[in-house]
């Protein structure tokens, strides 16, 4: 079943005004000066204790590497081939 759109926007023109609108302007503007009272969720001070501890962990994070040994080859075949597109793409003949 579709429905005409115009109908229904006209229909929703013609009909009365909530009443509870005529104090919608009052409640937004109290919400806001409630929120601004109680500040904000992230104070600075948390902001910065949190890049405290970041830095303190990348910090000892560098210190203390995580292994000793070389990371292995990424080639899945061993070492690539002197004929690998790659190579080729490069030269000049």
């Amino acid at each position: 079943m579709m429905m005409d759109v115009d109908t229904a926007l006209r229909r929703l023109h013609d009909m009365p005004v909530d009443p509870r609108l005529a104090g919608i302007e009052a409640a937004v503007f109290d919400g806001i000066a409630a929120r601004d009272a109680h500040g904000q969720p992230l104070s600075g001070s948390l902001v910065g204790i949190a890049a405290s501890f970041a830095l303190v962990v990348g910090l000892l994070g560098a210190a203390f590497p995580g292994y000793t040994e070389p990371a292995p080859s990424i080639a899945p075949f061993g070492a690539p081939t002197a004929l690998a597109p790659s190579t080729l793409l490069g030269t000049a003949e």
